[in-house]
C-alpha cells in the first residue's frame, strides 16, 4: 500500500497541464503565468526535490511516511517505501513534459511578494495512462492539487500539496482512502561558482513552509548571509511571517562548494541550496526539519559583483 501512495504522490510531482498537452512540475506555473517565467525552464540545469511527506488512511489503517527523492542535475529518482521494493520510479524534466496528466477547474492567483512573482494554484486533478509511469497501478482518483510557487530571473521554487480522497487499483486489487502530502521543489540554472570578493553579502527573500504534521501551508521569509566573501561560508535563516524561526541552528556557517551548500539528512534536519545566475544574484533551496518542509528563494541586496 505504501508503494501505491508514493506512486500517487510522484504523479502529483510529475505535474499537471491544461487540455493542450502534458507539462511538468513548474509548467503548471506557466499555465497562466506564461512569459513571466522568462525562459527559466529552458535554461534549467538543476532540480531539487528532498522528498515526499505523506499522511494517509485506508479503511482502519493510517500511516505517516517520508519517501526521500534523490536528484542529479534535472533527473530525480524515488521509489516505493518498502525496503524490498525493486521498482524505481524515475522522473526527469523530459518525463514530466510527456506524461498524460490533465487538470480541470484550475484557479490561479498571480501576485508578487518581496520582489518575487508568485502564483497560487488550486485544481481538480485527473490522470490517465499512469501505467507507463508505474506498472500495475491504475489511479482512478487522486487528491485535490494545491500549488504555491514563486520565481525570479534564474529559478522557480515552491510546494505542491495533495489533500483529499484517492482511489485506484494495484495488481487487480482496489485501494482507496484519504491522503495529505507535500512535495517541495526548486528548478533553475545554478551559478556553478561561489560568490567572491571582500566584506559581507546578504540575500533576502521568501519561503513556502508546510507543516509535516498538519500539512498546512504558511508564508515565510528567508535570509542568507556570507559574513566574509574572501572565506565564504553561508548562514541560512527561515522564519514564518510572524518572525518565528523555522530553520535549525545548525544551518549556520555552512561551507560552499561550487556555489552549493547542504546540511543533514532529508526528512529530518536537512537544507540544500545553490546560488543562481552568473552574478550570484539569487539563491534558492529546499529544507526539512522534524516539523516543517518547504522551499525558499532570496535576492542579493546592495551592489552586485
Amino acid at each position: 500500500m505504501r508503494g501505491c501512495v508514493v506512486a500517487a504522490l510522484l504523479l502529483l510531482l510529475a505535474g499537471c497541464s491544461g487540455d493542450d498537452g502534458g507539462n511538468g512540475v513548474a509548467k503548471l506555473l506557466e499555465l497562466e503565468a506564461g512569459i513571466r517565467l522568462g525562459g527559466i525552464l529552458e535554461r534549467a540545469d538543476t532540480l531539487l526535490v528532498p522528498g515526499v511527506h505523506v499522511r494517509y488512511s485506508v479503511s482502519t489503517t493510517a500511516d505517516t511516511l517520508f519517501q526521500e527523492v534523490s536528484c542529479s542535475d534535472i533527473t530525480c529518482a524515488g521509489g516505493p517505501a518498502e525496503e524490498d521494493a525493486d521498482e524505481i520510479v524515475r522522473l526527469g524534466l523530459t518525463d514530466l513534459v510527456s506524461l498524460d496528466v490533465h487538470v480541470s477547474e484550475i484557479d490561479v492567483d498571480l501576485q508578487s511578494r518581496a520582489g518575487f512573482d508568485t502564483a497560487s494554484l488550486q485544481g481538480s486533478l485527473s490522470a490517465s495512462n499512469i501505467e507507463a509511469l508505474v506498472p500495475d497501478i491504475t489511479i482512478a482518483d487522486i487528491p485535490q492539487g494545491l500549488g504555491y510557487g514563486f520565481w525570479g530571473a534564474h529559478g522557480v521554487a515552491g510546494v505542491f500539496l495533495a489533500d483529499g480522497p484517492f482511489r485506484g487499483e494495484s495488481n487487480n486489487i482496489p485501494f482507496g482512502g484519504d491522503m495529505m502530502a507535500v512535495v517541495p521543489f526548486v528548478i533553475g540554472d545554478v551559478s556553478g561558482t561561489s560568490p567572491e570578493g571582500v566584506g559581507e553579502a546578504t540575500w533576502t527573500g521568501i519561503a513556502e513552509i508546510v507543516s509535516v504534521r498538519t500539512f498546512r501551508r504558511q508564508e515565510g521569509t528567508a535570509t542568507l548571509t556570507i559574513p566574509d566573501l574572501s572565506l565564504p561560508t553561508v548562514s541560512v535563516g527561515i522564519n514564518d511571517v510572524d518572525g518565528n524561526p523555522i530553520g535549525k541552528a545548525d544551518w549556520m556557517d555552512l561551507p560552499l562548494a561550487g556555489g552549493g551548500f547542504s546540511f543533514g539528512t532529508a526528512g529530518d534536519d536537512h537544507l540544500e541550496g545553490n546560488f543562481y545566475g552568473a552574478d550570484h544574484s539569487e539563491t534558492y533551496g529546499v529544507f526539512d526539519t522534524d516539523a516543517f518542509t518547504g522551499a525558499f528563494g532570496a535576492k542579493r541586496q546592495g551592489e552586485s559583483e
